[in-house]
């Protein structure tokens, strides 16, 4: 979630994955003694328990506290940095905070990858895309098993690696679907070749995969995505449809998006639009700001979205494993927009979102879906979670990989602990949101299920949309 709102805070800092992989090639995999190791998970601790604002959010303190005891006691008396990351990159899924990340550790140029990426439909896997000549046959066959083993036991193993808030699954499983090879390079081992076992015409088939190096093709690849603008509305046979891809309140700007919003919802109400579908699906999130803009024009009474938003701390004591993040502007001015509620509750001052909003004068009153997948992350979960709570809406689609209730996010930084190198993003920031709901450690539930089978998903085939569009066109 980008808070760029908060203008005293250095910007969130966010790090790609292959910014990251690329910016690091060419570590040596040299041994680190245990005690060293124990240093790094010493300081990690120390560290989150300083400055992440929701760490015990879904895991108690124990369970935290057991977690860093077991994985010392796993410490070898030597160890490689892909070693230390694969016994720390876990915690992802203990913390269970979307925003907290544990990144991938440098990797050599002669990395080798498993060349494909998943699609996962209820609990098959099948080929979604490849990385190299020659598997053009593969696309869109089931996978049954790699180097032998089931691919849902490597799945499952591969699942708990990923960060992801509460017990949602939906964002961990994009996450993992796409970037499967490389991860599973990671964890079972970079070799030349790999067999696979999969489902063709009825029958169980090997087939030798190569691996493919990565490099800048992979990476291309990799970062492919549908291209989407950041806003669009149309209307097909008197349905609206407003597709809002980004919450981000700078990419939303060069759009002129208050414009937008004010001319779509005048020709909804010009055309006496009664259906009205806004599609977040694939929406990361973004600021305050530009959803409460979106939820003016859904809401018919003011509304304020958050009940609280604070810090746990009000400066980062061991800024020295924190280099070039602005923590010293932080540290320094930190008095100016945080004002101290209780013991170690700093409430910001003056946020975006804990003001009063007022409804637009072409408020929609009509009936509304919201179309909704895994994706759908950091405030765009705020965004569904304050519709459900205020009026009456239809989901479509997956669960929301953002919770509900609340998320730890918009001023994050990176620890670079000293001995391993590892680095690990602590968000600050928790956004509680003003609604009546307790956190079950999910995001918005949809009233349908849809997702693509493997088949409309490489035709590009819409069938949320389409589904939607039929559910309306029968009430």
């Amino acid at each position: 979630m980008i808070r760029t709102n908060i203008p005293f805070f250095a910007q969130t800092i966010f790090i790609t994955l292959f910014s990251i992989l690329f910016f690091q090639v060419g570590y040596s995999q040299d041994k680190i003694s245990k005690i060293y190791l124990e240093k790094d998970l010493a300081i990690l601790k120390s560290n989150l328990e300083k400055n992440h604002g929701g760490l015990y959010t879904y895991s108690s303190k124990k369970i935290i506290d057991d977690w860093f005891i077991q994985t010392q006691k796993n410490l070898k008396d030597s160890m490689g940095t892909f070693e230390f990351y694969r016994l720390l990159t876990p915690l992802n899924s203990v913390i269970k905070n979307g925003h907290t990340d544990i990144p991938y550790p440098k990797l050599k140029k002669d990395f080798k990858l498993l060349p494909i990426q998943l699609y996962k439909y209820k609990d098959s896997f099948y080929v979604g895309d490849f990385f190299a000549k020659g598997y053009e046959d593969l696309l869109g066959l089931q996978i049954l098993k790699i180097d032998k083993q089931p691919i849902g036991e490597i799945y499952n193993s591969l699942l708990k690696n990923y960060t992801r808030d509460g017990d949602n699954l939906t964002f961990p499983n994009e996450n993992l679907s796409s970037l499967f090879g490389l991860d599973y390079a990671l964890i079972y081992g970079s070799k030349s070749n790999h067999t696979i076992t999969i489902s063709k015409d009825n029958k169980n088939v090997q087939i030798e995969l190569k691996s493919t190096l990565l490099n800048d093709e992979v990476v291309n690849a990799y970062e492919k995505s549908k291209k989407q603008k950041p806003l669009s509305f149309e209307i097909n046979n008197k349905v609206g449809i407003l597709t809002f891809s980004t919450f981000s309140e700078r990419k939303l700007e060069k759009e002129n998006y208050l414009s937008f919003l004010e001319e779509s919802f005048k020709k909804i109400k010009h055309n006496t639009i009664e259906h009205l579908i806004i599609d977040v699906r694939d929406n990361s999130g973004g600021d305050a700001l530009p959803t409460q803009e979106l939820l003016s024009y859904l809401l018919d009474k003011e509304f304020v979205m958050y009940k609280d938003v604070y810090t746990i701390t009000k400066k980062i004591k061991d800024k020295k494993y924190y280099s070039n993040q602005g923590v010293f502007w932080l540290n320094a001015f930190s008095w100016l927009k945080l004002k101290k509620t209780m013991d170690n509750h700093y409430s910001l001052r003056k946020i975006e979102g804990m003001d009063v909003f007022s409804p637009k004068k072409d408020n929609f009153k009509g009936k509304l879906y919201i179309l909704i997948n895994g994706k759908s992350f950091s405030a765009t979960g705020e965004f569904t979670s304050f519709l459900k709570n205020n009026r009456n809406v239809i989901f479509i689609g997956e669960e929301v990989g953002g919770n509900k209730v609340q998320n730890t996010s918009g001023i994050s930084y990176i620890i670079t602990l000293p001995y391993t190198k590892q680095k690990v993003k602590i968000p600050l920031v928790v956004w509680e949101m003003n609604v009546d709901y307790k956190n079950d450690s999910h995001g918005i539930k949809p009233d349908y299920w849809i997702r693509n089978t493997i088949g409309q998903e490489l035709n590009d085939y819409d069938s949320v949309l389409n589904f939607t569009l039929e559910f309306i066109k029968n009430r």
